[in-house]
């Protein structure tokens, strides 16, 4: 039986564009351990603010877009639309 690595990744983006899947790992520990030393990023996380409804998100298909967010800590990372960060600015539609 192997031991899985518990240990956090080394964040940093790949300066890449991936399609399917993240380009910073330290992203993706984020959101997977729902931002652990941000409660307020959690709670906008789980009130529905996720980078899907963002003004700086990109959409490349129906999981994954690029943040174009400059005063974001993930500017031009590939990020899951699910995810969200402090930088979040609600997306106005023309209907509203």
């Amino acid at each position: 039986m192997t031991k899985k690595n518990k240990t956090r990744p080394t964040p940093g983006n790949r300066n890449s564009i991936w399609l399917e899947g993240w380009s910073n790992s330290g992203s993706y520990y984020l959101y997977m351990k729902e931002w652990p030393d941000e409660p307020e990023v959690k709670a906008q996380y789980k009130s529905g603010g996720g980078c899907c409804s963002c003004s700086f998100f990109v959409d490349f298909n129906q999981d994954y877009g690029l943040c174009t967010g400059k005063q974001s800590r993930h500017f031009l990372e590939t990020i899951f639309e699910h995810f969200t960060c402090a930088a979040f600015k609600q997306r106005k539609y023309e209907d509203e």
